[in-house]
């Protein structure tokens, strides 16, 4: 995405807290910088800063015209294909919001409040709900495909290459059937 349309992303929305807040703790290229953050994140470069960049948007055209906060955080977490089927009613019912802001929401609203059925899950939903490297996501699959499926937080742990620590930081977001 070019810079005019980063620029555009961010005077369209003028919600700024949460991406001031965001910007606060995320460094893009060493420099915190709105801009910067906002087109880094729209770059996919990481999971995490384009959710940053999704909930600026989600703060001006969920939170200010519609719903409120409220409603998104009162409820259990959502499985991605739940997130896109919201967001789709969201902009049928007349949220306005281009198509990359509607996709920058979905990024948020699947990091932020997404869980994953971890043995059904695919690569792009555990790198999207997980924020887990996609090669450690890969890793997830190929274990639960030589393995059989996880039984618990115990078993996700084992899988080679894979930093505990992640799984624990979003074992809330995880579901095992």
């Amino acid at each position: 995405m070019s810079l005019e349309k980063c620029v555009t992303l961010l005077i369209d929305c003028p919600a700024k807290i949460p991406l001031l807040r965001r910007a606060a703790r995320l460094k893009v290229a060493g420099v915190i910088a709105l801009v910067g953050l906002l087109s880094t994140a729209v770059a996919a470069e990481s999971i995490d800063e384009m959710a940053a960049a999704g909930e600026l948007v989600a703060g001006n055209v969920c939170a200010s015209e519609c719903h409120g906060w409220d409603l998104v955080f009162a409820g259990p977490r959502q499985l991605p294909g739940q997130w896109d089927f919201i967001v789709t009613d969201m902009a049928s019912r007349g949220a306005s919001a281009t198509d990359e802001q509607l996709r920058l929401i979905r990024v948020f609203l699947k990091r932020t409040w997404g869980a994953v059925w971890v043995n059904d899950a695919s690569a792009q939903d555990l790198v999207t709900v997980l924020a887990l490297p996609e090669k450690d996501a890969e890793a997830v699959i190929a274990h639960r495909q030589e393995h059989g499926k996880f039984t618990d937080l115990a078993d996700l742990r084992n899988v080679p290459g894979i930093d505990p620590a992640k799984i624990d930081a979003q074992a809330d977001a995880i579901i095992f059937n």
